[in-house]
């Protein structure tokens, strides 16, 4: 991509150089979005940490064009902590994806994070849910974001016919 593209492009997602930082605006703020699954990624840093991305767009309201980027890690150890509570928490969110999508999750989905993203991508990237974001302060005062989604109307009336085999559960 040439400079030209990156400023053009930098222009139409509706950079203010007098007013905004050159670091990306400000988080949004706590509350509820009207948003479409735009991406969902499945990664795994240099150091070996796995995490599945979810790139949400918002589509209405004073903040309508602006991106979250939401992530949940798939590995339940790390550095020797147990985090299952942290993939238990991923597995309920991207659960949630697939059945407000009107999808069915598999017992192949389960595989591993690259299947996570592989599931999203059937029918939950390019629907519209409501974003929750809550933030609540820990020790020392720092603010940790958590995340929610619910149905939108968007997805109301989509549904899937899945077999009883395929089924997790």
């Amino acid at each position: 991509m040439s400079l030209l593209s990156i400023a053009k492009k930098i222009k139409e997602d509706g950079f203010d150089p007098r007013k905004d930082s050159v670091n990306g605006p400000a988080a949004l703020p706590a509350g509820d979005y009207t948003v479409v699954l735009k991406r969902v990624q499945f990664n795994i840093a240099p150091s070996g940490w796995e995490s599945l991305g979810f790139t949400f767009e918002v589509r209405e309201g004073e903040f309508n064009g602006r991106t979250e980027y939401v992530s949940f890690g798939t590995l339940s150890e790390w550095n020797g902590k147990d985090l299952s509570w942290s993939v238990e928490r991923t597995i309920k969110f991207f659960t949630k994806a697939i059945e407000l999508a009107g999808d069915k999750v598999m017992k192949n989905d389960f595989e591993d994070g690259r299947a996570l993203a592989d599931a999203l991508e059937r029918k939950a990237v390019g629907s519209y849910f409501t974003l929750k974001i809550l933030e609540t302060k820990g020790k020392e005062d720092k603010v940790y974001r958590n995340y929610d989604i619910e149905e939108n109307a968007e997805n109301a009336m989509n549904t899937v016919v899945v077999e009883e085999d395929d089924l997790p559960f």
